[in-house]
């Protein structure tokens, strides 16, 4: 609004020593720009009004907004413009009283200062980056600047000292005009922000939907920016037609935030291009008919009229028939192309796919004809697999293009999915502005964002979700046209009968796996059945050997008992040895009675145990002592490797003895003559064992070793390693297997106390003697001990 006097005064007059005040100085109110009157009625002003009416119905028109984030901010800059317009309407009312209509110029002067900063907020909502702190600090600053170059200069007190500084320093022109220069300098520098942030964003914008939402933006700022700055000229037409460039430009911002879906410009200026062209063209032919005509007659034409004009509009219509349709279906193939021939495309597609058992595959064969026909960069297969826990996880099948191919997660109640579930095609743009998906799950959207994808087709095969085929932007032309996005859907039917096939095949594949590992349990079942059942036998077998042993013996011993005391003749050391023979005897029955009654407790979970606190070496000095002339007997050499140290355990020590002597005494059964034991015990961290201290004690031996698959079944009750020809009711005979239940006997124990117990051997060899380590793990303070008392009777 650059004043067009100035120039004047300055040239004819020297500025007054005391500086004005230009509210009342009508010179300076005759600085305004005039608008014209018709009929007596101030046009200006008319105009200002009916455009602030236009700005109400705007802001009520945001009130059902789409998006609410923009919404309030194009409420902010659109209510500023309107109180903008307000001020301008009292400014160009001509008739008002003059010093009201200049105080309201300058104050809309100082309003369009700020309205290029106010815009900011907007922008940044539009564009999804919030104001930095800077950006907000600088709207505050140019606030300021505007507001004082707005006062200083026309205030009395402020005018004068103001006036006198400007001419002692000789500077050319005078505050108002500086006043002015500082106005429009920081509407320029605001609109070239906001102008430089939505070009530079819709530059380095790739999806064509988005760049379409963007030029939306970008053509309602420009249209604001141009009224905006024909509002700063002294001429009130040019004025009043910024006035209404402005009104457009609000109008088409204040559409970004009523409505998601906006018609494509790009398609738009595609159809007027080729519109122009054709009419270029066809006009150009059409006039050199007629020139053709008029050079044919040497420049004159002598017939008459009529035939003139009959002539002309053959020539004319054989030129728009023949060339001029032909021209426009060019311009259309080149600049909108589209499917000529969508049944060929259908049915090539099917025939590329159809014989496809691999899903793989079939991606790639799907988007290689797909990108022949739409010109894709990118493209991808989505297939959706329900979950245990109710979602749904989407895999990425790659078509074509670089893509993530870390799989999606989508809720059941995910509106993204609720739609592909209806058979909605959607496209990122719909996904990213749509009323109903603004309240979905983030992480989806992001996801399904990080795809790079511009439109998603469900596939569907009886009204069930199988998946999607997820397409890039189409070469050639912006967006999908709607014919296309119906043609890509009928592929999506071919494509889903092709995952039908290919999901029954896979459930196939999968089903003769299982049945594979069925079968394989099924087989491991009936050997492990096989050799529990051959264990029952021997026992049986066993069980009546051990218990006929110790009986024949003592039935033998009574007898020559009782032939001796009926000679009375035989020396005192033969009744010895007979009772030594009658004592072993009981004392083997009574521990095949007692191993038999400690297993069936164990197995009736009624196992009793008695804690007290003992250290683990007395254990192992219990444990070793009935087997000291065994293993001297058996020439076995004994390593013993305990420290003293270690931590004091809170157990049944008897039970705790007998479960190592079961372990030690199968050691020295297992070991060849001359072979090594060796006893090992440690400190096991918590860390190490689960969060609980232990102490472990294994027990390695040179023996024979254990098949790997008897390991496990050793510790179940009446297994057997070996044929039973190889039994023996001696304790510690090399091989003598008892009857299976020394092992069973000690995991009960140990696992009474909270303990672990397992074996571990490279396998069964009596030639290279592998050997095994038994490791028994014993809790420091046992889970199964709470109470602390040591005389509590325990169950298990």
């Amino acid at each position: 609004m650059a004043p067009r006097h100035i120039p004047q005064l300055r040239e004819h007059r020297e500025y007054p020593k005391h500086f004005p005040n230009p509210i009342w100085d009508n010179r300076m109110v005759s600085w305004m720009p005039s608008f014209s009157m018709i009929g007596g009625k101030p046009v200006g002003g008319i105009l200002a009004l009916g455009l602030c009416g236009i700005y109400a119905l705007l802001l009520r028109w945001q009130h059902r907004g789409a998006f609410e984030s923009l919404r309030g901010r194009i409420v902010l800059y659109g209510g500023l413009g309107l109180l903008w317009q307000g001020i301008w309407t009292i400014a160009a009312w001509e008739g008002g009283p003059p010093s009201v209509r200049f105080l309201a110029w300058n104050l809309a002067g100082v309003l369009l200062s700020l309205l290029p900063f106010t815009a900011w907020f907007w922008i940044s909502a539009f564009l999804g980056h919030p104001l930095s702190r800077y950006a907000i600090g600088g709207i505050g600053l140019a606030g300021g600047i505007a507001l004082i170059a707005s006062i200083l200069p026309y205030h009395p007190a402020t005018g004068k000292v103001l006036m006198a500084w400007w001419q002692e320093l000789r500077w050319p022109g005078d505050p108002t005009l500086a006043s002015w220069g500082i106005r429009e300098g920081l509407w320029g520098i605001g609109i070239a922000i906001g102008l430089g942030q939505l070009g530079g964003t819709y530059l380095r914008t790739a999806r064509p939907l988005h760049r379409n939402r963007l030029a939306y933006g970008l053509l309602g700022a420009v249209l604001t920016a141009t009224g905006e700055g024909l509002s700063w000229t002294h001429r009130g037409e040019w004025i009043m037609l910024g006035w209404a460039l402005r009104a457009a430009g609000m109008g088409v911002i204040a559409s970004l935030s009523r409505f998601s879906e906006l018609p494509s410009l790009q398609r738009a200026g595609r159809w007027l291009l080729i519109f122009t062209l054709s009419w270029i063209l066809e006009a150009g032919l059409i006039g050199g008919v007629l020139a053709g005509f008029w050079l044919a007659r040497g420049g004159r034409l002598e017939l008459p009229i009529g035939a003139e004009l009959a002539f002309a509009a053959v020539g004319i219509a054989w030129v728009t028939m023949l060339v001029g349709r032909p021209i426009h279906k060019w311009l259309q193939r080149h600049l909108m192309p589209s499917v000529e021939d969508p049944a060929a495309l259908v049915r090539r597609y099917a025939q590329s796919i159809s014989n496809l058992l691999d899903i793989q595959q079939v991606a790639h064969a799907a988007f290689a004809v797909l990108q022949q026909t739409f010109g894709l960069q990118q493209g991808m297969l989505l297939l959706f697999e329900d979950q245990p826990d109710g979602w749904i996880e989407a895999r990425v099948i790659p078509g074509m293009g670089k893509m993530p191919l870390q799989p999606g997660r989508f809720a059941p109640n995910s509106p993204i999915l609720g739609a592909w579930q209806k058979g909605c095609p959607l496209t990122q743009y719909q996904i990213d502005f749509g009323a109903a998906f603004q309240h979905g799950d983030p992480e989806e959207r992001r996801w399904i964002q990080g795809l790079g994808a511009e439109l998603f087709i469900p596939i569907r095969s009886q009204a069930a979700l199988l998946g999607c085929l997820a397409l890039g932007a189409r070469g050639g032309v912006a967006t999908y046209s709607p014919a296309e996005v119906d043609l890509l859907a009928s592929i999506a039917e071919q494509t889903a009968t092709v995952l039908q096939n290919i999901r029954l095949v896979e459930d196939l594949r999968r089903l003769n796996i299982r049945l594979a590992e069925l079968n394989e349990d099924l087989m491991r079942t009936a050997r492990r059945l096989q050799k529990l059942d051959r264990a029952k036998t021997h026992f049986i077998q066993i069980a009546s050997h051990e218990l006929r042993t110790p009986l024949t013996h003592i039935c033998g011993y009574l007898d020559l008992l009782a032939e001796t005391l009926e000679e009375q003749s035989e020396a005192r050391e033969t009744q010895e040895r007979i009772l030594q023979g009658l004592r072993r005897s009981a004392n083997r029955l009574e521990e095949i009675v007692s191993a038999m009654l400690d297993i069936s407790q164990i197995n009736a979970e009624a196992f009793s145990i008695y804690p007290i606190s003992f250290q683990i070496p007395t254990l192992v000095r219990m444990a070793l002592e009935p087997f000291r002339e065994a293993i001297a007997e058996r020439n076995q050499n004994l390593i013993v490797e305990v420290p003293e140290a270690l931590p004091v355990i809170y157990g049944d020590l008897t039970r705790l003895v007998q479960a190592l002597r079961h372990i030690v005494q199968n050691a020295i059964k297992f070991t060849p003559d001359g072979g090594t034991i060796q006893i090992r015990a440690r400190s096991v961290p918590p860390e190490e064992a689960g969060g609980t201290a232990h102490v472990e004690i294994a027990v390695q031996d040179t023996g024979i070793g254990i098949d790997v698959e008897d390991q496990a079944l050793i510790f179940e009750k009446f297994y057997r390693v070996g044929p039973v020809e190889l039994h023996s009711t001696g304790s510690v005979k090399f091989k003598g297997a008892g009857p299976g239940l020394g092992l069973p006997i000690a995991r009960g124990i140990i696992e009474a106390h909270g303990g672990r117990i397992w074996v571990e051997s490279p396998g069964y060899d009596e030639a290279r003697c592998p050997g095994s380590t038994f490791y028994i793990w014993i809790p420091v303070i046992p889970r199964s001990i709470q109470t602390g008392q040591e005389t509590h009777n325990q169950r298990f």
